[in-house]
């Protein structure tokens, strides 16, 4: 079929090397060379100039790949319209998620989906809101999990559930418990992500709205060493209530609670508006819609 041809094309083009493209496709050499010969045959022209090390792509090559890519996203798109019709769930489904959902609240999601549909093949795909944002745009993910806050005339966002950024302290520190005011706050010392983080902007907004002006700060590059130098006794630290709650549960780690204060946001789910979505990404919306109330019911 042509649509094989055109896969393996797209492979070559994209790894610019026949032994890659290849392995990538579970197919020996030879069998990449032939299929290329083949098409290069049917469209009358040569697709790759090949050298020793790498091939490149002709200017035909280059006027071929986007309408090769365009063919494969539509034969993808078709074969999941008539799975539809028949009621199976299966095809690819590429998730884009940003970090506090894809690591803590995607994998929930997920251990329930693949058991539901095992024929689904999953990929995710982490990044920050405008990185999902972009990924949609191009068609390079089928829906979107972010926390961010994101405005585009072709994505739709809606509201999934909320979160909360929270203030937390190792479980034995003398605040917890007490009501604590901004004056007492702003000396203790602060764990936060490296500056140009968006965790990092959040939790300075969480501060400023506070009051608070910290004059120790740390920085480290993940959630978790954030959460570990809590637990150490370092100083107080700043995350999504949902990147703290098995320790909150155990008691290794206690949220501080400025009187009346609460810094909520919304977790979002976004898909390209108007776009077709194939019975596999339904499934998967439903069951991201219905995971709040299963959850907090749970």
């Amino acid at each position: 079929m042509i649509t094989a041809h055109l896969l393996v094309f797209v492979t070559v083009a994209e790894k610019k090397n026949f032994s890659r493209a290849a392995e990538a496709l579970s197919l020996t050499q030879p069998a990449i060379s032939q299929q290329i010969q083949s098409l290069e045959d049917y469209y009358s022209t040569k697709l790759f100039e090949r050298t020793s090390k790498r091939v490149e792509l002709t200017r035909a090559g280059e006027l071929l790949l986007p309408y090769a890519k365009e063919i494969l996203n539509l034969s993808a798109v078709a074969k999941g319209a008539l799975d539809d019709l028949v009621g199976k769930v299966t095809g690819k489904l590429t998730i884009g998620a940003t970090f506090t959902i894809g690591e803590y609240i995607l994998p929930l999601v997920l251990a329930q989906y693949t058991r539901t549909y095992p024929d689904v093949e999953v990929s995710v795909l982490i990044a920050n809101t405008e990185e999902i944002g972009e990924k949609a745009l191009n068609h390079s993910i089928d829906i979107g999990l972010v926390e961010g806050r994101l405005v585009h005339r072709n994505l739709t966002l809606t509201p999934l559930m909320e979160d909360e950024m929270v203030l937390f302290a190792p479980a034995d520190h003398p605040l917890v418990g007490q009501s604590v005011t901004a004056d007492v706050l702003s000396q203790e010392r602060y764990i936060l992500r490296e500056p140009g983080s968006g965790t990092r902007m959040i939790a300075e907004e969480v501060l400023a709205e506070l009051g608070v002006h910290p004059t120790k700060v740390f920085s480290m590059g993940s959630t978790q060493s954030i959460k570990e130098a809590v637990e150490a006794g370092m100083g107080l630290a700043i995350l999504s209530k949902w990147c703290i709650r098995k320790e909150l549960q155990y008691g290794t780690l206690a949220q501080l609670s400025p009187a009346g204060f609460r810094f909520p946001r919304p977790l979002s789910v976004l898909v390209r508006s108007g776009h077709f979505q194939t019975k596999a990404v339904e499934e998967f919306a439903a069951l991201v819609r219905a995971f709040p109330a299963a959850y907090n019911a749970s």
